[in-house]
C-alpha cells in the first residue's frame, strides 16, 4: 500500500518561463495537505507532475523512499496515484459507466477478450454508491451537470483503487451541501490511511479540511503550516506577498437611466418560469441562488443558446427573442460561460487564436480577414490589459493556469466591444489576487457604461460587485436586494428561506 509520496526540488519550465523553481513537498498517509497560491503560482503544474501528466524539467519524485518515474497518467494509476481534475474530463457521447472505465475496460476471459459490460456497470455502480451518488450508470455523460461530472471524477479514483488522491479544486462547481458531502468522503479516506492533497482558493474550506497547508508563490514553496498554526492573515499574505486589504461593497453606482437589456415573462418550459428583469447601462445586476436553481439556464436562453418557450428579450429596445447566439454577439451581447474548458475556450489553441476567435463573426460580416499583425496586436493588448501570465502569445491555453485561462476567455469577449455582458461564475477557480483584478475590470466596464449580469455562487462576490441582486430558487425569481440591503447574510437568506419547508421569502 503506497504511503509517503515526496517531491524533491521539482522544477518545470515552458520555454523561458519557469513555472516551478525547485519545490519540495511531502504527502503523508492519513493526512490532507492543501496547496494554496495565486493563479500562476504553479499549483496545478505541480499536481500534473505528481500525477504523471507532464514531466518535470528537474528534481525527483519518490514513493515510500524509492525513486519514481511516471511516464503517463496510467503509470501513475498503476502506482495508486490519481488526480481528480479541476475541469471534468468525461467523454460526452459515452455513458457514465463507459467514461469511468476509459483506458481500463474489464474484459471476459477467453480468446476474444470481449468487454464485460455487466461487470463494468456493476463496478461503476459500486463506486458511485460508495460516494452516495444517485447517478445512473447508463446515463449519457453529456447530460450531467458540472457538479455531477466532478462527482463522477471522484468516483473514478476509488474505482481504480488509488490510495494517493490529488484533488485539483474539486469543490469549485459544488454547492455547500455537495462540498460537505465530498468532505465527508475525504474524511473517510483520510481515516482509512489514504494520502491526500487538495488545491483550493476557498479559505474556509482550507481551514476546515486540511492537516497541513503549503503555500506556493511564483513557483516557489514559501510556507508550510500545520493545523495548530493555521492563521488566515498569514496564509493570504504569503500567497500574494503583500498585505491584504478588505474588499468593501461598491458605494457608488454607475447605473444610468437607459435600459440596455429587458426580459419579460421568460420561460424555457422546464428549468425556469416567468422570469422578468431589466438591466440598465452601467449597472451590475447579480443572480444569486443554489447550483441547479436555473440561473445558467436563464442566461443561456437570454443569449440564444437555449430556445425560449415563452416571454420576450429586448436588447437596447429591440426585440431579439429567438435570435441565436451569433446574432446576439453581432448586436453587442456576449456571454462568458461557467465551464471555460467545454464552452469558453479551445485549450489546444494558442492565446492569440482564442482571443481573436471572438472577432470572427464581425470579420465574416465584413468579408475580410484578420491579418497576422492585427491578431498579434489585439492579443498582445488583451494579455496586457487582462494581466495574463504566459510565456508568449503562441502558448496554448492548456499550458496556462486555470485563472489565466479564465482571463483569456474574458478577454476574448471584451475585445468585441459589447454593450451587455453576461458573466457566469466569472471567478470560479480563481485565486484571491486574480479575483480582485477581475473585480476591478468589472468595475471599469460598468464605469464605461457596459451593462453586466453576473451569476455567482459566492455571496461575498455578489455583495462586492452588484448594484442589485435577484435571488433565484427552482427557476423563479424569489427576492430582490438593493442598496444597504445587500449583505452576505441577506443574499444567502433570500434564497435559502425560499428553500425551507415553510416557504416564503426573506425580507
Amino acid at each position: 500500500m503506497p504511503g509517503l509520496y515526496a517531491a524533491q526540488g521539482i522544477r518545470k519550465s515552458y520555454g523561458t518561463v519557469q513555472v516551478l523553481k525547485g519545490v519540495s513537498l511531502d504527502l503523508k498517509p492519513g493526512r490532507m495537505v492543501t496547496i494554496m497560491g495565486e493563479n500562476g503560482a504553479g499549483k496545478s503544474t505541480l499536481f500534473k507532475i505528481l500525477a504523471g501528466q507532464v514531466p518535470p524539467s528537474g528534481g525527483t519524485l519518490s514513493l515510500d523512499g524509492a525513486p519514481l518515474a511516471l511516464a503517463s497518467p496510467s503509470a501513475a494509476h498503476a502506482r495508486g496515484i490519481y488526480l481528480v481534475p479541476q475541469e471534468p474530463a468525461l467523454l460526452p457521447e459515452l455513458s457514465v459507466a463507459e467514461t469511468m472505465f476509459v483506458g481500463a475496460l474489464p474484459t471476459r476471459r477467453g480468446p476474444l477478450g470481449r468487454v464485460d459490460w455487466t461487470a463494468m456497470r456493476a463496478r461503476a455502480r459500486a463506486a458511485l454508491d460508495a460516494l452516495e451518488l444517485p447517478i445512473a450508470v447508463d446515463r449519457p455523460a453529456r447530460t450531467l451537470s458540472i457538479a455531477q461530472q466532478q462527482q463522477v471524477e471522484c468516483a473514478k479514483a476509488l474505482l481504480r483503487g488509488c490510495r494517493i488522491i490529488l484533488f485539483d479544486e474539486p469543490t469549485s462547481p459544488l454547492t455547500s451541501h455537495e462540498v460537505e458531502h465530498l468532505f465527508s468522503i475525504i474524511r473517510r479516506l483520510r481515516a482509512d490511511g489514504c494520502t491526500l492533497s487538495f488545491i483550493s482558493h476557498r479559505m474556509d474550506e482550507v481551514l476546515e479540511i486540511s492537516d497541513e497547508v503549503a503555500v506556493l508563490r511564483d513557483g516557489l514553496l514559501v510556507d508550510v503550516v500545520d493545523r495548530p498554526s493555521f492563521d488566515r492573515t498569514r496564509l493570504l499574505s504569503q500567497m500574494v506577498g503583500r498585505p491584504m486589504k478588505a474588499v468593501p461593497r461598491r458605494s457608488v453606482s454607475n447605473a444610468r437611466d437607459e435600459v440596455a437589456l429587458e426580459v419579460r415573462g421568460l420561460s424555457d418550459g422546464a428549468r425556469f418560469h416567468d422570469v422578468g428583469f431589466s438591466l440598465r447601462r452601467g449597472e451590475v445586476l447579480g443572480l444569486a441562488g443554489l447550483v441547479g436553481a436555473g440561473r445558467t439556464e436563464i442566461a443561456e436562453t437570454v443569449f440564444g443558446i437555449r430556445p425560449a418557450a415563452a416571454g420576450e428579450v429586448r436588447l437596447g429596445g429591440e426585440t431579439v427573442t429567438g435570435l441565436d447566439c451569433h446574432a446576439m454577439i453581432r448586436k453587442g451581447l456576449v456571454y462568458v460561460p461557467e465551464d471555460r474548458a467545454r464552452h469558453g475556450a479551445v485549450l489546444p489553441m494558442t492565446i492569440t487564436e482564442n482571443v481573436t476567435s471572438g472577432l470572427l463573426e464581425r470579420v465574416r460580416r465584413r468579408a475580410g480577414l484578420l491579418s497576422a499583425r492585427d491578431e498579434t496586436r489585439i492579443s498582445a493588448s488583451a494579455v496586457r490589459d487582462f494581466r495574463v501570465r504566459c510565456a508568449g502569445l503562441d502558448q496554448t491555453l492548456r499550458e496556462l493556469s486555470g485563472g489565466n485561462q479564465q482571463k483569456v476567455v474574458f478577454a476574448k469577449w471584451m475585445t468585441t466591444g459589447p454593450r451587455v455582458a453576461i458573466l457566469d461564475e466569472p471567478t470560479r477557480g480563481v485565486d484571491v489576487g486574480a479575483k480582485e483584478e477581475i473585480y476591478e475590470m468589472i468595475d471599469a466596464m460598468a464605469r464605461d457604461g457596459m451593462a453586466l449580469l453576473v451569476i455567482s455562487s459566492e455571496s461575498e462576490e455578489l455583495v462586492r460587485l452588484c448594484d442589485r441582486i435577484l435571488s433565484v430558487y427552482e427557476g423563479r425569481i424569489v427576492a430582490e436586494l438593493s442598496g444597504a440591503g445587500i449583505t452576505p447574510a441577506a443574499v444567502a437568506r433570500s434564497y435559502l428561506t425560499a428553500a425551507a419547508p415553510s416557504g416564503g421569502v426573506a425580507a
